[in-house]
């Protein structure tokens, strides 16, 4: 039987080496912050999604890697880590691991998925 392709880890093995650490620390915070959003790649990187609608993404760059919040001009942030002038979108940009460790980034994802649940209705199951 053939392999199974890993598509993250072909995804990583792409991504610039001096922000792969940073990547991998960030996918470990969604998990352990929302193990309920099911991961996909979209748009060419990793993307966190709940019933259909991506909440969260990965996106390296060569310096830094963007933690991206579909919703996130709605999102609560009391530590104003959020940027970006997008209709809807924002991020924070993360330079090393001990940034992708701090606490914030873990309730901006939390705070994305609260978000998301109060908002979405509900899919109807079909019989």
């Amino acid at each position: 039987m053939p392999k199974r392709s890993n598509v993250f880890e072909e995804f990583l093995a792409a991504t610039p080496d001096a922000v792969k650490p940073v990547v991998r620390e960030l996918r470990a915070l969604v998990h352990a912050s929302a193990p309920d959003l099911k991961e996909q790649m979209r748009y060419g990187m990793p993307s966190y999604a709940m019933g259909g609608a991506i909440l969260v993404y990965v996106m390296p760059t060569s310096d830094h890697v963007n933690l991206g919040f579909y919703d996130g001009v709605d999102l609560d942030d009391p530590h104003k880590r959020l940027e970006g002038t997008g209709k809807r979108l924002r991020h924070v940009k993360v330079y090393s691991v001990p940034e992708a460790k701090n606490p914030a980034l873990r309730a901006l994802v939390k705070e994305a998925v609260r978000f998301g649940t109060a908002t979405r209705a509900p899919r109807k199951r079909s019989r």
